[in-house]
């Protein structure tokens, strides 16, 4: 069994892989060691590979040789499914390249894949190659600036939109950032497939609750993206 781990800005979470299928996913905000060890103890893990675009957790590589487990931290320098076309190779995100990954290895072809999370992550695989992207803020970093740089907006967390227009302040700060956030994506889609006519569209993250209702052009949505694409890449380096 893989346990694979996405070590987020936010909060961690996990799954547990039996071959492809998932067998155990969880959030959380307190990873440790004895949280590692209460999983090894429940399942027969073997390998666990880690994506990170949080704070680096060192510990867990020490967790890993002291358990006689095989770890895997996921980076441009990894043997890779998909070869890595960018001008600044260590900075790409570990969880961006987990991503495009899963991607290639569930819809094979071009791809756009778009990650809805902290930030909103646009990632461009053609031709089994990562050729880049673009980020830009999420969700919650759009309402808190707005809190931030004004003097009267409250702050408040991203909602379910449930209004075409807000009629209290709150809801108008929902509903603007909502579709500014939509029509942003839905221009980043038009402007690739003009270039890369036969590309799909995939939407994962968590945020994804917010835009999948309202959002065209999407053709497949999988909020596991990220811990497949890691899952698949512990699987290839086992295999060379």
């Amino acid at each position: 069994m893989n346990l694979v781990l996405d070590i987020g800005n936010t909060n961690a979470k996990l799954a547990i892989f039996q071959s492809n299928q998932i067998v155990k996913s969880e959030m959380t905000n307190n990873l440790s060691e004895n949280y590692l060890k209460k999983i090894i103890n429940k399942y027969p893990i073997k390998n666990i590979c880690c994506s990170n675009s949080g704070e680096p957790l060192h510990w867990v590589k020490d967790f890993c040789i002291k358990s006689n487990l095989y770890y895997l931290k996921v980076n441009s320098q990894c043997n890779l499914p998909i070869n890595i076309d960018y001008e600044s190779p260590d900075s790409l995100g570990s969880d961006r390249i987990a991503l495009c990954v899963g991607a290639h290895a569930q819809y094979p072809g071009n791809n756009l894949i778009i990650d809805m999370g902290t930030c909103i992550t646009f990632d461009i695989v053609v031709n089994d190659t990562y050729l880049g992207g673009q980020i830009s803020p999420g969700f919650a970093i759009r309402l808190l600036s707005l809190h931030n740089h004004t003097y009267h907006l409250p702050k408040i967390k991203p909602e379910v939109l449930k209004k075409k227009m807000g009629k209290n302040t709150k809801e108008s700060m929902m509903v603007g950032i909502h579709d500014s956030i939509i029509f942003e994506i839905e221009g980043v889609i038009e402007k690739y497939k003009l270039r890369y006519p036969n590309m799909s569209v995939i939407l994962t993250g968590g945020d994804l609750k917010f835009v999948k209702k309202t959002l065209k052009n999407i053709n497949f949505i999988n909020p596991y993206l990220l811990m497949e694409g890691l899952n698949y890449i512990i699987a290839f380096n086992n295999e060379i």
